[in-house]
């Protein structure tokens, strides 16, 4: 079977997103190494991300899940099924893949604003008007898109995400 020209878009993107990915887990891993759970040394010192997952699985293509962390990959492990108390959402649609993971929130209340925007942009005073911008706010596309405008608003364009 032939390609078509979206097809081919869409596969050029997911290639984009997963040489991201690369480069975000080495970053969260290098920025994560000695901020264990449990050492808090005030809440400036901690580690807050908001992050985007797509479904790996091909009944679920382009299926995605905004989230909030202190710990990425004990996130993912979790909403794969590897360890327990993963979010019941993800639980049908395994495995997950994180695509996308902002993170620098210097408390967890900004990441946790950023995430909440992030899944209602519409209902977000912060972002109801950059997403009147968008055709579609569905797809891994246009989520990362409408992620990357997010960083540019006032609200969290003052943080170093």
């Amino acid at each position: 079977m032939r390609k078509s020209k979206g097809q081919k878009q869409i596969h050029k993107t997911l290639i984009s997103v997963e040489e991201n990915v690369k480069v975000e887990r080495s970053i969260i891993d290098q920025q994560y190494e000695g901020g264990k759970e449990g050492e808090e040394d005030g809440e400036g010192s901690r580690f807050f991300a908001c992050y985007l997952l797509t479904s790996l699985c091909p009944r679920f293509k382009g299926h995605t899940y905004i989230g909030f962390t202190v710990n990425p990959r004990r996130r993912i492990r979790q909403h794969n099924g590897e360890i327990r108390s993963g979010a019941w959402r993800t639980k049908k649609k395994r495995p997950w893949e994180m695509a996308l993971c902002i993170y620098g929130f210097p408390t967890n209340v900004a990441a946790l604003q950023f995430e909440w925007a992030w899944q209602h942009p519409v209902e977000s005073l912060a972002v109801r008007k950059a997403a009147t911008a968008f055709k579609s706010l569905s797809g891994i596309t246009n989520k990362i898109k409408l992620a990357y405008t997010m960083l540019t608003l006032p609200a969290w364009n003052r943080y170093e995400l």
